[in-house]
């Protein structure tokens, strides 16, 4: 390693130019066309440096042109001081402007989408044919998309990563505050995440009130989910975690693993009364399939015997309003173990207008397997067997009713429960811990106070002795 003198690096600091400043918004009438040309121009490795708290309207989507490139926000702030892009495009007969950000280019391996905020600017319209708020992966691989806030999509999702042909390869999609995304008006719903690259990996993602997937995987064999919540406020959610498409990856699973992730269903919205343990909710929400595996689950006999395979789901928690904790149908070779309920639970619903006549549709329970479609899987002992697993998602909640549990915070209990059943002897044993926790803290204050109180009367007595000498201690 070669090393210069104190002179030579005072002098190549002076020379090197300085940081560039973050990239305009104004004017506005041509942000789209230089936001692109900045990218096209200044090829690989280039980052491309939004300001804060900078709204940037586009009329077409910002596309990576070169390996290594990034988008950013300067200083990588993760509040709502990030950079936001907001998708203004036109729209004509349901097609126009659905993408922000593409970075599905062939050259587009390494590039990251890094602490900035998307607007997909639905507003409560329909649904727009296109891609996602933002589509990256393609023939690529060691993508990067964090930090990064997308919600209101036009299109069908609010992130996608797309398969490339089969070849995207290793994409990590993490720290994102996600949603809303979609409304739950039959068919114009949205996903949160959609992962169809392979070897991907997605974990600490907040997914707030997705509407159709809240993570859905494609098969993407060789990927890992883990550490994600998601939580519904005032839409329905048709599933959590969906392992369910065929396609592209003709339902290989292989390698990928859904684990320690939190999926959290309606709540009650209304102020509990004492001995109460459900309520109302205003919107009657909830997950519809917390957790669904295989093709029949969702779309029933389309797929016909194809099956999702080889796949794995364990230690989940689910907590709150459902039809279905985890439903399992056309599957092979899968392992589902150690998935839990904590906290508060209810599993309602009934047979809605979209069931098929020919389908008998299961009563909401907390697991679900259909026995006649599964074959060599290992799975947890507290399913219940049911006779058809197809289109599970047709149910619909109840419409009012005091059926919605309180709670809602999965940092209050770790307890798991089963359907509907709160244990007044765990109740009790709850307060006796809490007892016992409240006066060991007690004691344990009172020491570190009585400690600090005898450190800070030496200090006194030392202070007034330095004084006295009239010396200074350093």
């Amino acid at each position: 390693m070669a090393y210069t003198t104190s002179s030579d690096s005072y002098t190549s600091r002076r020379q090197r130019p300085r940081a560039s400043s973050c990239f305009a918004a104004e004017p506005t009438n041509t942000l789209t066309d230089r936001l692109n040309q900045a990218l096209n121009s200044s090829g690989a490795g280039y980052t491309l440096s939004l300001c804060p708290s900078t709204n940037y309207p586009i009329t077409a989507p910002i596309q990576f042109a070169a390996p290594n490139q990034e988008i950013s926000t300067q200083g990588y702030p993760t509040d709502d001081s990030r950079a936001l892009i907001v998708v203004t495009g036109s729209i004509n007969n349901g097609s126009g402007q659905t993408t922000a950000v593409d970075g599905t280019c062939n050259q587009c391996s390494g590039v990251k989408l890094r602490n900035i905020q998307i607007d997909g600017s639905r507003n409560g319209g329909p649904p727009v044919t296109g891609g996602g708020n933002v589509e990256m992966g393609g023939s690529n691989s060691n993508q990067l998309v964090e930090y990064v806030k997308s919600y209101n999509p036009r299109g069908w999702t609010c992130l996608h990563i797309t398969e490339g042909g089969l070849s995207c390869n290793n994409v990590t999609v993490q720290n994102n505050d996600v949603g809303p995304c979609g409304t739950d008006d039959f068919q114009q719903w949205a996903d949160g995440l959609s992962i169809s690259c392979q070897n991907a990996v997605v974990r600490n993602n907040m997914v707030k009130n997705p509407t159709d997937g809240g993570i859905v995987i494609f098969g993407s064999p060789g990927t890992q989910v883990y550490n994600n919540t998601i939580w519904v406020v005032n839409q329905t959610l048709l599933g959590g975690i969906n392992m369910v498409d065929y396609d592209p990856w003709n339902g290989n699973y292989t390698n990928t693993v859904v684990y320690n992730n939190t999926i959290l269903g309606g709540f009650s919205d209304e102020k509990p009364e004492a001995g109460e343990s459900d309520g109302t909710s205003t919107d009657d929400v909830i997950i519809k399939l917390g957790i669904a595996i295989g093709p029949r689950t969702w779309f029933g006999d389309h797929y016909g015997n194809n099956v999702s395979s080889s796949g794995s789901v364990y230690n989940n928690r689910l907590s709150g309003a459902f039809s279905y904790a985890i439903g399992m149908s056309s599957a092979f070779n899968f392992t589902v173990e150690n998935n839990v309920l904590f906290g508060n639970t209810s599993f309602i619903g009934s047979r809605g207008p979209n069931c098929s006549t020919s389908d008998t549709t299961p009563t909401p329970a907390p697991f679900v397997l259909d026995q006649s479609t599964v074959s060599k899987s290992t799975t947890q002992t507290n399913f219940t067997v049911i006779k058809d697993g197809n289109s599970l998602t047709c149910v619909q909640p109840p419409d009012g009713g005091d059926y919605w549990p309180f709670g809602g915070n999965p940092s209050t209990t770790g307890t798991t429960t089963s359907a509907k059943l709160h244990s007044s002897a765990g109740s009790k044993a709850g307060i006796a811990v809490g007892v016992i926790f409240g006066l060991l803290f007690v004691a344990i204050s009172a020491f570190f106070i009585r400690r600090w109180a005898l450190k800070r009367s030496e200090a006194r007595r030392l202070y007034a002795a330095s004084r006295f000498r009239n010396m200074t201690k350093s």
